[in-house]
């Protein structure tokens, strides 16, 4: 099989990377799981403590490398309507992502690895599946 990269859909891909990467920092955010997050993790956020570049390159990186693979997807699996856009997101958010963020959460230093899972994995589902949909669309 042809990875067939020049058949991506790379503006979707990119705008795609974008919303992928703007919502999961948001979801992360003290305004909204940011709190509960932190707390699973057992992290005590000090009192001068800012976030530096790698807290937004290292995801953005891998928001991309999502994108592309789902604009891989989309293409191979010759999706053609919303529906099945819909369930690629949803197959690739539950199927591997949150899978797999449940499964790295069981580890000894983590306080509440279930809360940390499910604030992680919703974001990962939600953010593919509109990562999905965006290339599909655009």
């Amino acid at each position: 099989m042809n990875l067939s990269f020049s058949e991506i859909n790379w503006l979707g891909v990119v705008i795609a990377t974008l919303t992928y990467s703007a919502f999961s920092g948001m979801w992360h955010r003290q305004f909204a799981f940011g709190k509960q997050w932190e707390k699973a993790m057992g992290f005590e956020r000090p009192d001068q403590w800012k976030e530096t570049n790698i807290y937004y390159i290292i995801p953005l990186i891998g928001c991309f490398v999502a994108s592309v693979s789902i604009g891989l997807l989309n293409y191979h699996l010759r999706i053609n309507s919303l529906s099945s856009a819909i369930f690629l997101g949803l197959t690739v958010g539950i199927g591997i992502a949150l899978t797999t963020t449940f499964t790295n959460a069981v580890i000894p230093i983590m306080k509440k690895p279930t809360t940390f899972a499910l604030i992680t994995g919703t974001a990962h589902v939600i953010s593919l599946t509109l990562v999905s949909v965006l290339i599909y669309l655009i």
